[in-house]
């Protein structure tokens, strides 16, 4: 297999960093769907390669089959057509964890890289209270605020002392808690090990809630499930149905946690290393990218609820007491270091 050289990563390393320097052999070819207002995207066209373009190494933790890659990715291909620039996905943690990815593009050695505010609040610690526990009222809420000044200046903050640049963020979905048992109050969290992401907010957001936390990478989870080493775990719907927890998790609970969303990062030498035309286009296809994924997920949140509300698998608890659950999550998220700017983001809307 021939290797590429990626034009955009011969640009002098980020400020203060070494460059890592890493080859990749280019990946074969995803077979790929649209999901915005439900077009599927030609995959001959989104898939073809332009020897002449500039490639843009993407790399994410989530599944081939899930809204990320399936709808979002595939509709930044689709939109960079012609521009000169094409990108190179990597999904399913090929290239490792969002800490990792994160590191890899602070350093360089990654051009552009999927990773949540929790993840990002490790580099600029005001940008993890997007992933703070009942911070939202609904998705229009979160859009709004991630687009909005406040998060401008966080997300400025995080570039400057970081070298990460936050190009879009993307609507990823309402988290719920999947377990072999109901979850309807903070009591019936007693004694479960819970699965969240390896990042300290979400272990606070679930003691908040009653619960106990066991950090562990996304691909390790449906293992851990079917062996009980664990006993639960938290996600949105359509990653709880792409990773198939649903056929090892007896119901879901639909707690409605966190509104969350995940940020499409790049570094200062890729940024900087584009030109104006080149650095459009790319912001262009990210905005149609989060539109396209906000439609896929919203869409996949009620027909795949509804598929389980009807079925034999999953049982579908509605029972659950979410103004407890917020209110125990607010005290805690108040006493986080961006406390004043979760009070600020909660009482704006």
């Amino acid at each position: 297999m021939k290797l590429e050289t990626n034009p955009i990563s011969n640009v002098a390393a980020p400020r203060g960093k070494g460059k890592l320097v890493l080859s990749v052999a280019a990946a074969a070819a995803l077979l790929l769907s649209g999901c915005s207002v439900g077009t599927p995207v030609d995959r001959s066209k989104v898939e073809s390669v332009d020897a002449n373009a500039k490639t843009l190494r993407l790399a994410h933790v989530y599944d081939a089959g899930h809204p990320v890659e399936e709808c979002g990715v595939a509709t930044i291909k689709k939109e960079l057509q012609g521009s000169g620039l094409q990108v190179q996905s990597f999904p399913s943690a090929q290239l490792g964890n969002e800490s990792e990815l994160l590191e890899q593009v602070a350093s360089g050695s990654l051009d552009m890289a999927v990773a949540g505010p929790s993840f990002l609040g490790v580099w600029e610690q005001n940008a993890a209270v997007l992933d703070a526990a009942y911070l939202f009222q609904d998705v229009d809420h979160f859009v709004e605020t991630a687009n909005g000044e406040q998060m401008k200046a966080v997300f400025d903050d995080l570039y400057e002392s970081s070298d990460i640049k936050v190009l879009s963020s993307w609507y990823y979905g309402t988290r719920h808690v999947t377990a072999n048992k109901k979850i309807s109050t903070a009591a019936d969290f007693a004694g479960l090990k819970i699965r969240t992401p390896n990042a300290p907010l979400y272990l606070a957001n679930v003691s908040a809630m009653g619960g106990t936390a066991t950090p562990m990478a996304l691909d390790e989870v449906y293992l851990a499930l079917q062996q009980g080493v664990i006993d639960a775990q938290e996600n949105p719907i359509p990653t709880i149905a792409t990773a198939k927890f649903n056929e090892v998790q007896d119901y879901i609970n639909l707690t409605g946690h966190m509104i969350q969303g995940v940020q499409l990062n790049t570094g200062r030498a890729v940024y900087e290393g584009l030109s104006d035309e080149e650095r459009t286009a790319l912001e262009e296809a990210m905005q149609a990218g989060a539109e396209a994924t906000r439609t896929c997920v919203e869409e996949q949140e009620q027909s795949i609820l509804e598929e389980w509300k009807t079925g034999s698998g999953i049982q579908v608890n509605e029972d659950v007491d979410r103004e407890s659950f917020a209110a125990a999550a607010g005290e805690a998220m108040r006493q986080q270091p961006w406390g004043d700017l979760y009070n600020q983001i909660k009482s704006a809307r």
